[in-house]
């Protein structure tokens, strides 16, 4: 590693200074189209105050939507989801895809005016993979050489495959990854520079005035009123290739609105995620529509329960239900669907469905009582048998859920209890782990099967499931060290044993997409990650 000089360092922060200084005189030159671009101020909403904004632990959709805003990775994801340059003006790839070479823009600075380097991105993926940071984004760096092993314990931060030459950073993986430069437009792959997060101590990311921005925007001394509004505004020192277009971000922090369509055509918010139920009136409003991928809803069984880690039992709950019943009515907006990873999943270039069968879930059986006694009967020591379904608190789950209990009441002979909560709440409520049986999201991030199938591996952040189980976390590691044919047959079977297994019992897909007011354009929308990049976002 080639460590920069202090003159160096020094020179770099004095260009950055005088380029901030030379955009501010030019300014009057296109006069017309910056003061128009800059005087108006985007709306929108986030339902909690984040606990931190430090991009490496930042684990809500709320607090990474506001980091990859504040912040810039090498990449940035453009309007069609792929990959152009941020911080790096460029990168190169090898014939075998496995090192990356990023050269760094000269001027991309930090919005105290110190000059970005490739230390700074070394040193905040250290912090995502070092076990102390206990970051949930880890395991989406494993594709980094000796990443897993480091974040496991059993290797130094400095055998990281990642190595800072003044501007350029190289990146060496232990097998090709197609989804990395993805993989850097995450929250957790924006820089930290070490000097300002040591400086912070140990309050990084939870007060504005502690936390340091590379990106379009940054927070004032006053920007973040804590559970009330955060007040995103232009970076005087960011140089990119292209001048944010708004003047600012006005994140208020509020309850959902009660109807989505009306805040957006009010002017209480410029966009918002729209509920499926809303789509016909969003039309009706005349608002614009980003559809931003599928996602499929299911039984989700906590596997660590003592009564649930039971595959019998399991089994046994799921072919009593016969889907003909329990979906009489899907959520408006969605359609049933007997397989996890939905239609709009890529494999290769191709559907995945296209390649792959389906339906390998339990069927529904005539005997599942005889078969949930006998599984019951397993138990060594009488189990007192207590059942509780958490799921989204809309009328329309609750009908499915409804179903259910009808059905698993007389499987049982019991009274299984419902627990209904905001429907933004249950990722959070399946990451904690506190749940029996959900209906639940399966939110990937990224278009591929893997992106589906990796939310329940042992690692994952998201801990689909609660599964830990060596089987399955042996078929994803098949899956990243392999490609083509050999790829499809692990995913297949990765799939199928889910299912078969009565782990995740598909539901419906709901179709995601965002509403915009007419007069809004250019917001861009991640496909996956549900993260919202407003930097190119006008009013006219």
């Amino acid at each position: 590693m080639i460590r920069e000089e202090t003159a160096l360092k020094k020179l770099l922060k004095a260009l950055c200074i005088l380029g901030c200084a030379a955009i501010c005189l030019s300014m009057d030159a296109c006069q017309e189209k910056s003061t128009n671009a800059r005087q108006f101020i985007i709306a929108y909403s986030i339902t909690a105050d984040p606990d931190s904004l430090d991009p490496q632990i930042a684990d809500t959709l709320e607090a990474q939507l506001i980091v990859i805003n504040l912040f810039e990775g090498l990449v940035r994801q453009d309007a069609g989801g792929h990959p152009v340059p941020g911080v790096a003006a460029d990168w190169h790839i090898s014939q075998d895809k496995t090192i990356y070479s990023f050269t760094l823009r000269p001027e991309a600075c930090w919005s105290n005016g110190d000059p970005v380097t490739a230390e700074d991105f070394l040193f905040a993926w250290q912090r995502v993979l070092d076990p102390v940071t206990d970051s949930d984004e880890a395991s989406a760096f494993y594709a980094i050489k000796n990443a897993e092993a480091i974040h496991q314990g059993t290797l130094p931060l400095s055998a990281l495959g990642v190595y800072a030459e003044q501007q350029r950073l190289i990146v060496e993986l232990a097998y090709p990854d197609p989804d990395f430069l993805i993989t850097l437009t995450r929250a957790a792959a924006m820089p930290c520079q070490k000097a300002f997060f040591t400086s912070a101590g140990g309050q990084y990311g939870r007060e504005a005035d502690k936390l340091l921005c590379n990106g379009a925007f940054y927070l004032g001394k006053v920007g973040w009123v804590h559970n009330h509004i955060l007040y995103l505004r232009q970076n005087p020192f960011y140089h990119g290739s292209a001048i944010p277009v708004p003047a600012g971000v006005n994140i208020a922090i509020q309850d959902t609105p009660e109807d989505v369509c009306q805040a957006i055509s009010e002017g209480t918010v410029d966009c918002y995620a729209l509920p499926c139920h809303a789509l016909e009136q969003a039309q009706k409003s005349h608002l614009s529509l980003t559809a931003v991928g599928e996602t499929v809803w299911g039984i989700t069984f906590n596997t660590q329960d003592i009564l649930l880690h039971s595959e019998a039992i399991r089994c046994a709950l799921l072919s009593a239900l016969e889907r003909s019943f329990i979906l009489q009515k899907v959520p408006d907006g969605c359609t049933a669907v007997s397989e996890i990873i939905p239609d709009t999943v890529t494999f290769n270039g191709n559907s995945y469905r296209s390649q792959a069968p389906s339906g390998a879930y339990p069927a529904y059986s005539p005997h599942a009582k005889e078969a949930f006694q006998k599984a019951l009967s397993a138990f060594s020591v009488p189990h007192q048998l207590k059942l509780t379904i958490l799921c989204a608190d809309d009328a329309d789950t609750q009908t499915i859920v409804n179903n259910m209990m009808q059905v698993w009441n007389d499987l049982t002979d019991t009274y299984v209890n419902k627990k209904a909560v905001p429907a933004e709440n249950l990722s959070k409520e399946l990451r904690s782990g506190n749940y029996q049986v959900m209906i639940a999201p399966l939110i990937a991030q990224n278009n591929s099967p893997e992106g589906i199938l990796s939310l329940f591996t042992s690692d994952s952040p998201y801990s689909a499931a609660e599964l830990s189980d060596p089987y399955y976390d042996d078929l994803l590691r098949s899956i990243q060290i392999s490609a083509g044919p050999q790829a499809l047959l692990s995913m297949i079977e990765a799939e199928q044993y889910i299912s078969r297994k009565g782990i995740f019992y598909p539901l419906y897909a709901e179709k995601c997409c965002y509403a915009c007011a007419p007069d809004v354009s250019g917001i861009i929308f991640h496909t996956y990650d549900r993260c919202i990049d407003f930097f190119f976002a006008a009013k006219t």
